[in-house]
């Protein structure tokens, strides 16, 4: 009996002792690649009325993470964002969409095993958009805004540094008094776009 207990009490030991996915003052460096899809509310100041459209983007994403607890990460993301256009018939010119994404993340890992860990998490930031096109009465419009989202992410590793990750995630842009711009004239005009969808991608992580 003796026997059996200490080899209880040695087992117990080394399943707390065992390396962890995360832990804390670990700190992990990503990059990844995305594909979102959102719906948009687009509002002009001298309209009364509103659109609603569908839109898809890329996107590129690098970011940094640093355990501050052994289940509690916290850091920083920067995302470049580049949405999906059509050709102008009438101008025969393809419209330029760029968004570029500065959010503060927090990540509570519930899985925490040797080669995988699981997370969910939100990021809060700020965003901004420009929008270009070869139009004789609009040439561009920019502006920015509150962007958040709300994510799950499970990461695997090769090893005890390498990985990979998938992310799933919902996000919300809100992007206010976005200006008008023309080569030729000031526009006075404003518009307000706001909404949100689904991002889904995957990348690689190093952990150090």
């Amino acid at each position: 009996m003796k026997k059996i207990s200490i080899l209880l009490v040695l087992i117990i030991s080394l399943q707390v002792n065992a390396q962890k996915s995360f832990e804390k003052n670990a700190n992990v460096v990503a990059f990844g690649l995305d594909l979102g899809i959102y719906n948009y509310t687009s509002k002009i100041a001298s309209s009364a009325t509103s659109d609603n459209s569908v839109a898809a983007n890329k996107m590129l994403n690098l970011y940094y993470e640093r355990g501050v607890l052994n289940w509690l990460g916290v850091g920083a993301k920067l995302q470049l964002s580049d949405y999906f256009t059509e050709k102008d018939t009438n101008t025969n010119s393809k419209p330029s969409v760029k968004a570029l994404d500065a959010t503060l993340l927090v990540n509570a890992h519930f899985v925490r095993s040797k080669r995988v860990d699981m997370l969910v998490g939100f990021n809060l930031g700020y965003s901004t958009m420009r929008w270009e096109a070869r139009d004789q009465y609009i040439s561009a419009a920019k502006g920015g805004g509150l962007v958040y989202d709300l994510h799950l992410q499970p990461r695997f590793y090769f090893g005890d540094h390498i990985g990979m990750f998938i992310n799933l995630a919902y996000v919300h842009y809100g992007y206010k008094n976005m200006d008008f711009q023309n080569t030729f004239y000031n526009e006075s005009d404003i518009l307000d776009l706001t909404g949100g969808g689904v991002n889904f991608g995957f990348g690689f992580q190093a952990k150090f």
